[in-house]
């Protein structure tokens, strides 16, 4: 093992320090510019559930979901990890802005952040700037980083800022504060924001090993064979879930594998094509305890390959990694043969990755390219309803486009959604949660926590039971309102439109009052 192999990845290019900060400026204004909505309004379905807990931190000065310790990481049931809801409150309150720009400033202020971060770890790694300016430029431009750093509020947004952070503290030898308090204030934070958190368990006991073999048997990590050992277990371990069906959904194993490869191509960017060259250049290479230390945790991560869900944005930070070592390598050819074929050849790269992710940024193709934002006629229709609706009134609605308009309403009225805004917006009580333990043994207890809902006694299921089963307007006679999208029918539509009064009709959203008079 090296003490220093910065020089096998040096390109023999030292910038000066100005043309260092015109870079980094360059990038800082590149990484502003890119995530500039191109939308009038937020992006995503999913990023709204966030949108209306962060909505519930302002309007009750707490998190009602929080009942159990557990509560604050998402952990326990109708519970939702904690750190992104309650920034965006603390955002928008501070600033005196409306929830929805505070998730745009928080969106853009995280992607900047993680754009340092991502520097920071790669220079512990490897001290060449240019190697350290490439990871920086193509971690925070990456799709799956970009796709919840621009006005699309994620908790795996802010874990993947985190993440090469919480590497760097790891890494880092002569912090100048205790490193095990930071790693544990970045741990429950990591935690408290993201599942993913489990993920960062085997690094750290990964790195502890490491570190224990480096002072009791040095001699090991400087073993001429480890490399071979290293791309032997790797093998291994990738083809593992094909043949046991780990990380595997029901079906063809082949087409998990192409989805698998698809997806990760997708949240990478087309540069991953670059990533097996550095796969094995970092695996065969001789090494410092930092690159082993990458090579550990490559190991580690690989089988969450075959996951789609999980799988790119997990090892988004590997891949672009391995890229950029790639990249660098190919920058080490071009400064030495100053060919201009090849100077060409890495500029198309740099800018066919950064117009992959603005196209995938702000456009979409398919189906999804009428519904992956919020409409303007959504957000009036919401607005609206702020402006005319009482609070502490109730309603049920359709699905779908309603979730948007729950958040923009800030609760006029308050309608059914997932079961942590349910608890949170007084829909359900502790008494109405019936629990279960999982095992640790079970993939559900890191992913679900140590507990669940018991099957068939959730609350939404009731829910949905009475948009399908509602024959006549007095089985609705708990709900004030009823929020109706126009775009996705349940046959209580018909007993609504027969039987209340229209007070509001948008293009997408319309708003019933349900007449309770005469109602048992």
């Amino acid at each position: 093992m090296q003490g220093n192999s910065s020089s096998k990845f040096d390109v023999q290019y030292d910038p000066s320090r100005k043309t260092k900060i015109l870079l980094m400026g360059l990038l800082l204004v590149l990484n502003v510019i890119i995530r500039i909505p191109s939308v009038p309004h937020e992006k995503g379905y999913d990023s709204f559930i966030i949108h209306t807990l962060a909505n519930s931190v302002s309007i009750f000065n707490s998190a009602r979901w929080w009942l159990n310790w557990l509560s604050v990481f998402g952990l326990y049931p109708d519970s939702y990890a904690s750190a992104v809801p309650f920034t965006l409150s603390g955002i928008s309150q501070v600033l005196g802005i409306e929830m929805e720009k505070a998730i745009l400033l928080f969106c853009v202020s995280i992607g900047i952040f993680g754009m340092f971060t991502a520097y920071i770890f790669a220079g512990l790694v490897h001290k060449n700037f240019l190697f350290k300016y490439i990871m920086s430029l193509f971690y925070s431009i990456a799709p799956g980083f970009m796709l919840f750093t621009t006005w699309e509020v994620s908790t795996r947004g802010q874990f993947l800022v985190f993440l090469p952070l919480f590497l760097y503290i790891l890494l880092k030898k002569d912090l100048k504060v205790n490193k095990c308090a930071l790693l544990s204030i970045c741990l429950i934070f990591i935690f408290a924001t993201h599942h993913y958190a489990y993920f960062l368990l085997p690094i750290t006991v990964s790195y502890i090993s490491l570190k224990v073999i480096q002072k009791i048997k040095p001699e090991y990590l400087k073993n001429p064979y480890l490399n071979h050992l290293f791309l032997l277990v790797f093998v291994a371990v990738i083809i593992y879930p094909f043949f046991t069906g780990l990380f595997i959904p029901s079906g063809s194993r082949y087409a998990a594998i192409i989805g698998s490869i698809i997806t990760n191509i997708r949240q990478t960017g087309p540069l991953i094509f670059l990533l097996p060259g550095g796969l094995v250049y970092l695996f065969l290479s001789k090494k410092n305890f930092e690159e082993i230390f990458m090579c550990s945790i490559t190991i580690i991560l690989a089988p969450i390959f075959y996951s789609q869900i999980y799988g790119p944005f997990i090892l988004l930070i590997m891949c672009v990694f391995l890229v950029s070592i790639a990249f660098n390598n190919l920058l080490k050819i071009i400064v030495n043969h100053k060919h201009k074929l090849l100077i060409l050849s890495a500029i198309i790269a740099i800018l066919f990755l950064a117009t992959f992710s603005s196209f995938y940024n702000h456009y979409r193709t398919g189906q999804s390219d009428s519904f992956w934002y919020m409409e303007e006629s959504t957000y009036a229709s919401g607005i609206w309803a702020k402006n005319h609706i009482p609070g502490d009134t109730y309603g049920l609605d359709s699905g779908m486009e309603t979730g948007r308009f729950f958040a923009i309403s800030e609760g006029h009225p308050i309608i059914t959604s997932d079961d942590p805004i349910n608890l949170a917006y007084g829909w359900i009580n502790e008494s109405d949660i019936h629990t279960v333990k999982n095992s640790p043994k079970s993939l559900e207890y890191y992913f679900d926590g140590p507990y669940s809902i018991e099957s068939g006694t959730t609350f939404s299921g009731s829910i949905e039971w009475i948009k399908y089963t509602t024959k006549n307007i007095e089985s609705l006679k708990e709900f004030d309102y009823f929020i109706q999208d126009k775009y996705d029918y349940k046959p209580v539509v018909d007993v609504v439109k027969r039987e209340s009064n229209l007070i509001f009709d948008g293009t997408r959203i319309s708003i019933w009052e349900i007449t309770n008079e005469g109602m048992d």
